[in-house]
């Protein structure tokens, strides 16, 4: 496809809300979604350069940036990670500043995290006629406490389960769901969707820390 001759790419825009953070499909019609699988190359070389690529997961409409790490040919390349280059070239990635920033998680997080993620698994076997999973706030807590058999870490997961889900929501892993008919009330059983993007998180490298910080935390 060849670009009109504009001083900005016609897919400026998708390059800058990458860089902000993770987006997603709001439907069929999403010029912005549109925009990203129709330039997709051209986006995909255009981060490349920098040692940064797009992983996008089309069935669950979310995308979002990954920095390589490592020489490049160690990096194993997948669907997502297109490139122009006709042979493999040596690239040591890690002398590059990270761009792509990284959050750490607490225990209580990262615990929290994993139980989501086996939750939309489970929920995605199931045979729900809906495409979302939508958790209420106790249902949340309830998954969380059963993994804290002290009723020291069960109480600390109660005085801190408002700050654990908002957090949640800042990393889009959880989307609240506001319900017009109680704007005037207060709501406290929360209701959060459940994002897919977890899944393209959660992944196997975040399970392997995970079970290692475990591991470190049961020998104390």
């Amino acid at each position: 496809m060849t670009e009109k001759n504009n001083s900005l790419p016609e897919w400026a825009s998708v390059a800058v809300k990458l860089l902000q953070g993770p987006i997603y499909r709001a439907s069929s019609n999403d010029s912005t979604w549109n925009l990203l699988k129709t330039w997709n190359g051209d986006i995909q070389d255009y981060f490349s350069k920098i040692g940064v690529f797009v992983y996008i997961e089309d069935s669950d409409g979310y995308a979002f940036l990954k920095q390589k790490n490592g020489f490049d040919e160690e990096t194993e390349l997948d669907e997502n990670e297109e490139t122009s280059a006709n042979s493999k070239i040596d690239v040591d990635f890690s002398k590059i500043p990270k761009l792509i920033k990284t959050y750490p998680l607490s225990m209580e997080l990262s615990l929290l995290c994993v139980i989501l993620r086996e939750a939309l698994d489970q929920f995605d076997t199931s045979q729900s006629t809906s495409s979302m999973l939508v958790l209420k706030e106790s249902e949340i807590k309830d998954r969380l406490v059963t993994f804290m058999p002290e009723k020291s870490d069960q109480t600390k997961i109660y005085s801190k389960m408002d700050e654990y889900l908002n957090r949640l929501v800042e990393l889009t892993f959880l989307r609240e769901l506001k319900h017009e008919e109680n704007k005037t009330e207060i709501i406290r059983d929360r209701e959060f969707e459940v994002r897919r993007i977890i899944r393209g998180k959660v992944n196997a490298e975040f399970l392997e820390e995970f079970k290692k910080r475990l591991e470190e935390v049961n020998k104390r």
